[in-house]
């Protein structure tokens, strides 16, 4: 296969897959038969690009010959042969960037894509015990490179509308894909017997207990972390599936037959039909992001956790379960991700009651501030205020120490006590938001 049909990224669905010329020498099959599946599909697809390179470069073209030559070249004294494969690859890292051409785009590949490139080849020769001795200089560190960009941040509104560029497959996909928030490994492994049994019992269930139906909850490990994952599918996405299932037969026991890459695509060629004004790189992982952030603040870190697949504690996820916390939490944001505008029975109650309630936070903050007004002296409520940015880590914050040291050095001035609060609180949001991207693996998967 050509370099000019491959891309970083895996391109196409598994039928594609199937048609690529494979390296299936022993060495090769050995060393991606021991990583995790998800990597396993990365890596195949980037170690042919790199055979695709040596092809050109008249360096041997599958696994077990370069192994072989690797020991070979390990017993040289001359540095020049014994280091070979050590400086092929800075040389192969800059190919990518200037003569490769991407599948889709056709374009050579980006710095941190071409880094990513790289990583299969150091993995299969540090897996034979050949770890490659790359100089510092002559690839950038991964910490350098990711910080040149940024997820793109989708909001409703931008989903909404990709939504309506699909067809039934791409809409089904991303209907699911916002309600489930999971790594774009395990929404690949998501099996069809299980959504069709889920399906088939929530109907039962409604038919027995005279309702419509509502949400379909399954539980789901993940494979990164091993950990139990409160899954939940909203009507709007049940009656997609229930539409997909019927029009697509069943090729495999995957729901969707796609690759991770090809998810990605998806996402992509959705956006790119839709137009929307994007502000990073698009992938899976952006709905995982979306759902992460429309939470906080309005669930509970413990079920935000159980709901994503994140460690919780036994006695914590006990208490969850037996208190249905996960399917109370997504019916109260079934209606914020709603990409038709049609979930949920009494939508409009519902959302007059949300604003209802906003109308007596808001109220009891204005009687609350007026309280402290009377009862605190402005120089105490700065005094406070630091004291309080300070227990919260938010001293440094360029916003908070900007307002707090106008404050406390200019006493005369009248103390804006809720733009002060304001400036605080959204500090507070967003450091803690941070936190939760972190633990929740805000990386690849």
């Amino acid at each position: 296969m050509k370099a000019e049909s491959q891309s970083t990224n895996l391109k196409g669905n598994a039928e594609d897959i199937t048609k690529m010329k494979m390296d299936n020498s022993k060495a090769t099959t050995e060393w991606l038969n021991s990583r995790k599946q998800n990597v396993r599909w990365q890596y195949r697809h980037r170690w042919q690009i790199w055979l695709d390179y040596c092809t050109q470069k008249g360096i041997p073209e599958n696994g077990s010959e370069q192994l072989e030559d690797m020991k070979k070249r390990r017993l040289s004294e001359d540095n020049t042969i014994k280091y070979f494969y050590d400086n092929e690859v800075p040389k192969f890292f800059q190919w990518l960037q200037a003569e490769y051409k991407g599948k889709t785009t056709n374009k050579p590949l980006s710095e941190s894509s071409a880094l990513a490139v790289t990583t299969a080849i150091r993995s299969f020769f540090s897996y034979h015990r050949y770890s490659l001795e790359i100089k510092k200089e002559a690839l950038p560190s991964s910490e350098k490179v990711e910080g040149t960009y940024q997820d793109h941040a989708f909001d409703i509104y931008q989903l909404r509308t990709m939504f309506n560029c699909g067809d039934l497959q791409e809409r089904t996909v991303l209907a699911c894909g916002k309600d489930l928030w999971l790594r774009v490994g395990d929404f690949v492994s998501l099996k069809r017997d299980l959504i069709e049994l889920a399906i088939k019992r929530e109907h039962e269930l409604a038919e027995n207990e005279k309702r419509d139906i509502e949400i379909i909850e399954f539980e789901f490990t993940t494979e990164k972390e091993k950990e139990p994952c409160s899954c939940h599918l909203s009507k709007e996405s049940i009656e997609l599936l229930e539409q997909y299932l019927k029009t697509y037969p069943k090729t495999s026991e995957k729901l969707f037959p796609l690759t991770e890459d090809a998810l990605n695509d998806l996402l992509r060629r959705l956006a790119e039909k839709s137009k929307i004004t994007v502000s990073g790189r698009i992938r899976w992982h952006c709905l995982r992001k979306f759902g992460i952030t429309l939470m906080h603040g309005k669930i509970t870190e413990p079920v935000m956790k159980y709901m994503t697949g994140k460690h919780i504690s036994k006695d914590l996820k006990t208490y969850i379960q037996n208190n249905k916390e996960t399917f109370k939490a997504f019916k109260l944001i079934e209606p914020l991700i709603s990409l038709t505008k049609q979930n949920g029975n009494g939508a409009n109650q519902k959302l007059a009651e949300q604003i209802e309630d906003l109308k007596k936070a808001t109220f009891k903050q204005i009687i609350l501030e007026k309280f402290i007004e009377k009862t605190v002296s402005k120089e105490r409520k700065a005094e406070i205020l630091e004291e309080i940015a300070k227990e919260l880590g938010l001293s440094e914050e360029k916003e908070v120490y900007a307002i707090l040291t106008e404050e406390i050095t200019e006493p005369t001035t009248p103390l804006d006590f809720d733009t002060t609060i304001s400036i605080l609180a959204d500090a507070y949001r967003k450091k803690d938001l941070e936190r939760i991207f972190k633990e929740n693996g805000n990386n690849n998967r």
